[in-house]
């Protein structure tokens, strides 16, 4: 298994990254991370459940921050952007810079989805994971 989902040590309190950070509170689609350099090598996970089901993926590849966000359910609401602002797709992607990659770290982009849509659907269960 790729996926970790030990929680990450923070280097720093949420609010302090955030002064320091300000895309990362509240501008979408920027991610910076807040987890020690072990953690960031890792594909660390979490499960959040509820009635926006997803699982939270972070990582950093050559030097970019990843966030990826696997839904369970699709979210389509009708309006204008800011009622569709929240909406979502089968996954979403945030990073802070450009991501230049081999095909292997793709594949394990690509594995570590694929875990996050098992767990979701059921075919995983979390102490899979351990």
């Amino acid at each position: 298994m790729i996926l970790s989902f030990e929680k990450p040590k923070k280097i720093r309190s949420t609010e302090n990254h955030n002064e320091m950070n300000m895309s990362d509170s509240g501008v979408a689609g920027t991610y910076v991370s807040n987890m020690s350099d072990a953690d960031k090598k890792r594909f660390k996970a979490k499960h959040i459940k509820g009635n926006d089901e997803r699982v939270e993926i972070r990582v950093q590849m050559n030097g970019v921050n990843i966030l990826i966000k696997v839904f369970k359910n699709k979210k389509e609401t009708k309006g204008d952007w800011r009622e569709r602002a929240k909406d979502n797709s089968d996954m979403q992607m945030s990073m802070n810079g450009k991501l230049d990659i081999t095909l292997d770290e793709w594949v394990l982009i690509n594995d570590s989805i694929y875990e996050a849509k098992c767990l979701l659907e059921g075919d995983f269960t979390m102490e899979d994971f351990n």
